[in-house]
């Protein structure tokens, strides 16, 4: 028996075009992946209570930057801070492992109650630092009182204040203003620990696996459909 086997056209091209191909369907596939794992944990952060600034620190980048590639990878990770450490990263990574906070040195940890003021800007409340600085530079000009609570290992860090005109914020207990009869409260502005227990509301790790799971399917989604692409343009 005798096989006659011929190929129409230039091998080299066609073998080009096969690499071509599946080079731009494995730079889709990964993309479309990357951008969805992404969807999915910004998702998430905002589902957990965390905020939109956090879920927007969650980032996609395709290596390489630029063109298609067989070895196309994608990286999806929350932007850390400067330096390389802090920032978006660490917090998605203590609200992952359900991370142990202390301070060093036997210090206590501030956590802010709702009455402590916003800096300027509005994105993050006063330290206790900010709050006892001269009134001309924002803060209340007095140090702050510690009480003891009957919880061991808690303590308060209290102020005395007077309510704004509105009756909703909390301004500086100054001489001028108990003069005028505002009348004085003491708040608590901190609770003062000497450890954290994170919970654990994100889980990253799922949505990772699922989705590269799912990336050999894509890639073969996006092979056919550049085929049927070429054959329709023949």
């Amino acid at each position: 028996m005798k096989f006659d086997v011929r190929i129409d056209g230039d091998l080299a091209k066609i073998l080009a075009g096969e690499v071509r191909t599946a080079e731009a369907a494995v730079t889709a596939a990964v993309r479309k992946t990357g951008d969805g794992l992404k969807a999915d944990l910004r998702s998430q952060v905002m589902g957990a209570g965390l905020g939109r600034r956090l879920a927007n620190a969650v980032r996609l980048n395709i290596y390489p930057d630029r063109g298609e590639s067989l070895s196309t990878a994608a990286w999806v990770f929350a932007r850390p801070g400067k330096g390389g450490r802090g920032g978006a990263a660490d917090i998605v990574a203590a609200f992952e492992e359900g991370t142990l906070i202390r301070r060093s040195g036997g210090r206590y940890l501030a956590i802010p109650t709702e009455n402590v003021p916003m800096k300027a800007g509005g994105r993050r409340r006063m330290t206790p630092d900010d709050m006892q600085s001269a009134t001309k530079f924002g803060g209340f000009g007095r140090d702050l009182e510690l009480v003891p609570t009957n919880r061991p290992g808690v303590l308060l860090l209290v102020l005395p204040v007077v309510r704004a005109t509105s009756g909703k914020r909390l301004r500086p207990a100054t001489v001028r203003r108990v003069k005028a009869g505002r009348i004085v409260e003491w708040v608590t502005m901190f609770i003062l620990v000497r450890q954290v227990q994170m919970p654990r509301l994100l889980d990253w790790r799922g949505p990772a696996e699922a989705w590269a799971g799912r990336l050999p399917d894509q890639v073969v989604k996006e092979w056919e459909a550049r085929d049927t692409a070429t054959r329709n343009a023949q």
